[in-house]
């Protein structure tokens, strides 16, 4: 049973209950919390699952137990992993918390932080966390380091926007520490609030609609394959990026779901227009890196993790907003309808095409693999198998699709 398909299904299913009880708010309001704790739930249960579990288990496991230790001899780090990341291992592990409770650990507090952001959203909240399940599993389920950073950034896209400044900072902070790409997007977002307040207009998601459409015509992946090389950039941060760079493809069916986003909120704005805040900003830096990098989809997938859960929540609220007041939008139900029905249908393929394409590896990475596995069986062999699946899937199915290399 591949555990991924099973959670997206159901995050798909308890999604398509907002549309039937949009005249119950309050029944539509406890569903939500029933799907946010099953997702929770599914998704904490795994148990050394994966393909990365190959490279964080090595690691916790040969990490110091002592943060003081791994301060003054982080150059004994390995280049992949971060130093924030490191302390919080090592702090865990002299508490004595198993790798398994560490995962555990991450996945709730992800959860909590996305509670906290969705709680925001008026209605349809269901429908909002199955886009996030979907589009987003890989972060949630397999990659800790940004799992954590995701959450610290949110958090600091809150806090500045309740004018909680010290927290904010040290969440950024935190950001960066996590996870390399954390630095980027924390740097890219303070770019975008130096600037003036003014209003939220409407022209500049068009604009973003029009380059991400040309980024679609022009082969951008190999116009600027060799412009990363000359960044000013530690080589660390080079060799990650290049490695994300390495694949580019020009035609791909998330099109749909960057294009019908930046028309959304770009036809809403016209008839909503609000000052520029916190979340805005983040949204906008978002949108930028979508419209811009589109073809790079091996590391927009990465980066667009950020964002994602702020869009959603900008995204839902805008448009749920312009109802509430009773304004008169234009068309307005109808794009809400289009939208909803081509992101269902978007959705709907993405699960199909990944349950269609792990059936192909070898290494059988995605069969659940939960805690529940330990009523029958030792951990030491669950753990054993689970390990040798993931370094099969690193010797013979990754980077499989070398058709899509930028060359």
């Amino acid at each position: 049973m591949n555990l991924i398909t099973v959670i997206q299904v159901i995050a798909l299913l308890f999604g398509l209950t907002d549309f039937l009880t949009e005249r119950y708010p309050r029944l539509q309001r406890d569903i939500y919390y029933i799907s946010l704790f099953t997702i929770t739930f599914l998704f904490t249960i795994k148990y050394y699952y994966g393909a990365d579990i190959w490279n964080y288990v090595h690691f916790y496991n040969e990490l110091s137990p002592s943060p003081k230790y791994v301060w003054y001899h982080s150059d004994s780090i390995p280049q992949n992993f971060e130093l924030g990341y490191a302390l919080l291992c090592s702090a865990m592990k002299s508490a004595g918390i198993s790798f398994y409770w560490m995962t555990a650990i991450i996945s709730l507090f992800y959860f909590a932080v996305i509670a906290l952001l969705f709680g925001q959203i008026p209605r349809k909240r269901s429908f909002a966390l199955a886009i996030l399940v979907v589009l987003d599993f890989n972060c949630i389920f397999a990659t800790y380091r940004q799992c954590l950073a995701v959450s610290c950034f949110i958090l600091f896209i809150l806090c500045f926007r309740d004018k909680k400044y010290f927290i904010g900072v040290l969440m950024a902070l935190l950001t960066v520490l996590f996870h390399k790409s954390g630095l980027f997007v924390v740097s890219l977002t303070g770019l975008l609030m130096l600037v003036p307040s003014r209003r939220n207009t409407t022209s500049l998601y068009q604009l973003l609609l029009l380059v991400l459409v040309l980024t679609l015509i022009l082969p951008i992946a190999q116009i600027s394959s060799t412009f990363i090389q000359h960044l000013p950039l530690p080589l660390s941060y080079l060799n990650s990026i290049q490695h994300h760079l390495s694949l580019g493809r020009q035609i791909q069916t998330v099109f749909i779901v960057y294009a019908v986003t930046l028309f959304v909120i770009a036809y809403f704005t016209q008839y909503n227009r609000t000052r520029l805040q916190a979340i805005t900003f983040s949204v906008i830096a978002g949108l930028i890196l979508v419209a811009f990098m589109y073809q790079y989809y091996y590391l927009l997938v990465r980066l667009r993790s950020y964002f994602l859960p702020l869009v959603i929540t900008y995204g839902f609220s805008l448009v749920q907003e312009s109802e509430n007041r009773g304004q008169r939008v234009p068309y307005g139900a109808l794009v809400k309808q289009a939208a909803s029905f081509l992101l269902l249908l978007y959705m709907t393929y993405a699960t199909y095409a990944f349950n269609r394409d792990t059936k192909q590896m070898k290494s059988n990475i995605y069969i659940a693999s939960t805690v529940f596995d330990l009523i029958d069986h030792r951990p030491s062999d669950v753990q054993k198998t689970q390990m040798n699946k993931a370094l099969k899937y690193w010797r013979e199915d990754f980077m499989k699709d070398t058709h899509n290399k930028v060359n």
